[in-house]
């Protein structure tokens, strides 16, 4: 298996292990469902015997479970573990909303690729290498795009294949600034979103299966959700011009897109109701 075992069942939230190892509050385990640091993706929330973990820092491939107390329990004992499922869930939905974004750029703008990702507990950052300059026209083009995505329910999998067979086919990203955990010993993991038109098929999609070519394929070694509709609302909320050209694109899923979306109609009601103009008309009347 390529990548953490977080990424590869991102469903599984509760398990039993073994302690393999004890430094102060630092904890290893047998086998681990949490999901360590990396590529941008903030690290698992849950408890180890009912201790609070802390952080997750991922060395060598390896999950180190930090403590908010020292543990009460020893090396081989066997421990129940718990994910936090609200903030896990809300990471998977981030991370595949991100890679919807990156799909529709890659569409959308002159010769986008991806340059970086900061998952935060209300807010997303995507970084994008683009010569494209994103005005608010363009912003909304691409938040209108991504939504639909989203609205189309379509299927989204994650596959462990050989490198060399990945690089065969032009429809996998490979980037500069990919997981490393998403490739190992020749293999790489790989996470798609399917094309809409073929999304009516029977069948789980892989990647791997000789069907037809994704929508999006990129190596990635993050937590996504099965379908694009558990991504929920998706808000774009602005972009900036970073000092080495690159361009950051801030957006907003679940609660805080909620919570956007309300502050925007409120103020075009109120927009409405200073101009007495149907919404279309707005602009015309403030200018």
């Amino acid at each position: 298996m390529t990548g953490q075992r977080a990424a590869a069942e991102p469903y599984a939230t509760r398990f039993e292990t073994e302690v393999t190892s004890i430094d102060g509050r630092r904890v290893w385990l047998e086998r681990s469902h949490f999901f360590g640091a990396s590529a941008g993706q903030p690290a698992d929330r849950g408890t180890v015997s009912d201790i609070t973990v802390t952080d997750v820092e991922l060395v060598d491939g390896e999950q180190i479970h930090v403590l908010a107390d020292a543990p009460s329990f020893s090396v081989g004992h066997r421990v129940l573990c718990s994910v936090d499922w609200s903030f896990r869930m809300y990471c998977m939905r981030a991370h595949t909303a991100t890679h919807v974004l990156l799909g529709v750029a890659d569409r959308l703008l002159e010769d986008a690729s991806y340059a970086g990702l900061e998952i935060g507990p209300e807010t997303v950052r995507v970084d994008l290498e683009t010569a494209a300059m994103i005005d608010d026209e363009r912003l909304l083009e691409l938040d209108e795009a991504v939504n639909r995505v989203v609205w189309e329910s379509r299927p989204v999998s994650w596959d462990d294949e050989p490198v060399s067979n990945a690089r065969e086919r032009d429809a996998v990203v490979f980037d500069d600034h990919a997981d490393d955990a998403a490739v190992a010993k020749g293999r790489v993991r790989t996470v798609s979103i399917e094309d809409e038109k073929d999304r009516q098929r029977k069948g789980r999609f892989t990647a791997t299966t000789g069907s037809p070519e994704p929508w999006d394929a990129r190596a990635c070694g993050g937590t996504h959700v099965r379908n694009t509709r558990e991504i929920g609302p998706v808000t774009l909320l602005g972009t900036s011009r970073l000092d080495d050209g690159t361009t950051r694109i801030e957006l907003a899923v679940g609660p805080a897109a909620i919570e956007r979306r309300t502050a925007e109609k409120r103020a075009a009601f109120a927009a409405m109701e200073a101009t007495d103009a149907a919404l279309e008309d707005v602009p015309d009347d403030l200018e």
